[in-house]
């Protein structure tokens, strides 16, 4: 029973390497600001005991939801506003892509492997530096106070992107190759 307009979420296993509980401690300052908003993770993991702690811990358990692995994703992500990967390093990082196929407006960290190429350094979303408290901050303060036209606009450069992706410009790149 979430707004699709006040929702985040985020996507990956519950491992050390997507960085979950950065994104928690990150979403805790974040909703002192905008405290209408909510977090859904999506995924199961050894972190996933230590994630619910740190929930806990910061009394978020209204506002922060492990939902758990999920066959399919896309429900999740009709559902939501902003797509979040707090990511130390990825390999490329697809889960961008699902959401760019969703028309969701992503704010990524720009680990090694794929978020900065696939957002094509910040034409296509918002990026801050890995790990870092104050520019995820920063990054979420621009996206929110982003006009209309420059949302859209990425979101639609960002549908292009997904594109050069699809299976048929796969082809069409391994014909070209081999002829």
């Amino acid at each position: 029973n979430l707004s699709e307009e006040t929702t985040l979420i985020s996507i990956g296993r519950l491992t050390r390497q997507k960085n979950f509980k950065f994104l928690i401690n990150a979403f805790f300052k974040l909703s002192e600001k905008y405290n209408n908003y909510n977090l859904i993770i999506v995924g199961d993991g050894e972190e996933k005991n230590e994630l619910l702690k740190e929930i806990v811990k910061l009394n978020l358990q209204k506002k922060v939801f492990l939902v758990g692995y999920k066959e399919n994703v896309f429900s999740y992500l009709k559902k939501s506003k902003i797509f979040v990967l707090s990511s130390l390093w990825e390999d490329p990082g697809f889960v961008l892509l699902e959401a760019g196929y969703m028309n969701r407006i992503i704010i990524t960290s720009d680990c090694p492997s794929g978020p900065c190429e696939i957002l094509d350094n910040g034409k296509n979303g918002f990026i801050y530096k890995t790990d870092s408290l104050s520019s995820f901050l920063f990054e979420f303060d621009n996206l929110i106070n982003s006009d209309k036209h420059t949302i859209k606009q990425k979101k639609i450069n960002m549908k292009k992107k997904c594109k050069e992706f699809t299976i048929y410009n796969h082809f069409k790149i391994l014909k070209n190759i081999l002829n």
